[in-house]
């Protein structure tokens, strides 16, 4: 996609100002942060589709942007004249707050005024401006926000499933800080958990960063897992297979008493519906697969190898 304000807004070039705005409430709906935590992505569109509405929606930015073109516009205005001069009014019409903007949008260029007549310090560019103006963004003049921190933790197969809290020591670099963690039922390896505003301190009254937490979770001896869903093996005697029967399976509720047909196929997994681990954000639970293994002692007794012969007799 072209970086063109029009493109960006998917608007013609001769636009009214309503169809300008239905545009930009339309994708700022689709591409807001809060609808798209931690994807960087939408941020950037974003960014970019309220950079393109600050201008389009100003009648004398519009028409410094139409002379002189996209790249030669942008090389000529930095963020602090596209957002000065009142738009903070603008945007506060669709009901996003100022901290939005000061989480989004980064950095910022020299101070260059808009050349038409009719903006003078109280413009875009004027450092006595009323309105929406570059520190209503950014923080204070120059500040900067402060970075993302990682760390890892490792939880145990439970607490993956169950849900916890748990405690967690990082460094910024204001010092040592102990973070409580929420891990949420149904999180698996890889994913990543943010904590906001619980990372380096901003610069000259910046906001500060984020924690991002990469979870690790331990295996576990009983369960292996797949998603949501979970295999465990099961203990089996022959003659159980053959003559059909009962045997107890292990589930996260406890034990469970799982009927064995005659006959049963040793290899096939068994489906216990619902029974599996939580999905992640609570929409319902996976199932729980049961893998039978033939339970062949260490040692037999007299009886049984005289027994095991006459099976192999009989071609069992």
């Amino acid at each position: 996609m072209r970086e063109d304000y029009y493109d960006l807004l998917k608007i013609a070039k001769d636009a009214s100002d309503s169809e300008i705005k239905k545009a930009y409430r339309k994708l700022a709906k689709k591409y807001h942060p809060d609808k798209n935590p931690d994807d960087k992505q939408s941020e950037t569109m974003f960014k970019k589709i309220s950079e393109a509405y600050a201008v389009l929606s100003d009648s004398k930015k519009r028409a410094q942007y139409d002379r002189f073109g996209h790249d030669k516009f942008r090389q000529k205005f930095s963020y602090e004249d596209i957002f000065g001069g009142g738009a903070k009014d603008v945007f506060r019409e669709f009901g996003f707050g100022d901290d939005v903007f000061s989480q989004i949008f980064r950095g910022g260029g020299g101070r260059v005024r808009f050349e038409t007549s009719g903006m003078g310090a109280g413009g875009a560019g004027g450092a006595g401006g009323a309105g929406f103006g570059f520190n209503d963004i950014f923080g204070r003049s120059g500040s900067a926000r402060g970075q993302d921190m990682s760390a890892a933790m490792t939880i145990s197969f439970r607490e993956a499933v169950d849900g916890a809290e748990r405690n967690i020591s990082i460094q910024t670099g204001a010092g040592a800080k102990t973070l409580t963690v929420k891990i949420p039922p149904g999180i698996q390896t890889g994913k990543k958990l943010r904590i906001k505003g619980a990372g380096a301190p901003g610069a000259r009254g910046g906001p500060p960063g984020d924690v991002y937490i990469e979870i690790r979770v331990a295996d576990d001896p009983v369960f292996k897992r797949d998603g949501a869903d979970l295999l465990v093996e099961a203990p089996v005697r022959y003659s159980t297979l053959i003559l059909g029967g009962s045997i107890t399976v292990p589930t996260l509720d406890g034990e469970r008493n799982l009927k064995i047909h005659k006959g049963a196929d040793p290899g096939k997994k068994m489906r216990i519906k619902g029974a599996g681990a939580p999905k992640l954000r609570g929409h319902g639970k996976g199932d729980l697969y049961v893998m039978l293994k033939i339970n062949v002692p260490s040692k037999i007794t007299k009886n049984q190898k005289e027994l095991a012969s006459k099976l192999a007799e009989a071609g069992l």
